[in-house]
């Protein structure tokens, strides 16, 4: 049987940029470690990114929470740190999907 590691959301903007908090970067050498062993063992890693528009505080919720983030195309919307690099090339094993909402229903017909 094959792992799946799901990395989910640790951008940028969640660790240390609008809407970061205090130890979020502490969590970075142990996610990489996790990935490097999925892929090396064969497993499948799924990164997830919040994905939002320039238009984002005219949404439902950005009317909600008024404060951009993940803006796509933006410093914030990257991955953070070491995992950054899992997104700037097609790695094999490893898979990146943007997500609008809370939701995905991408992350289900991914294969």
């Amino acid at each position: 049987m094959k792992k799946l590691l799901v990395v989910i959301d640790y951008q940028n903007d969640f660790v240390d940029g609008a809407l970061g908090f205090a130890g979020a970067e502490k969590l970075e050498p142990g996610i990489v470690a996790a990935v490097e062993a999925t892929v090396a063992t064969g497993g499948k890693v799924l990164f997830t990114r919040d994905t939002h528009e320039k238009d984002y505080l005219e949404t439902r919720e950005g009317r909600h929470l008024p404060l951009p983030h993940c803006i796509r195309g933006t410093t914030g919307h990257q991955l953070y740190g070491g995992l950054h690099r899992y997104e700037q090339a097609s790695m094999p094993g490893t898979m990146v999907i943007d997500k609008a909402t809370f939701g995905s229903k991408t992350i289900v017909e991914a294969r």
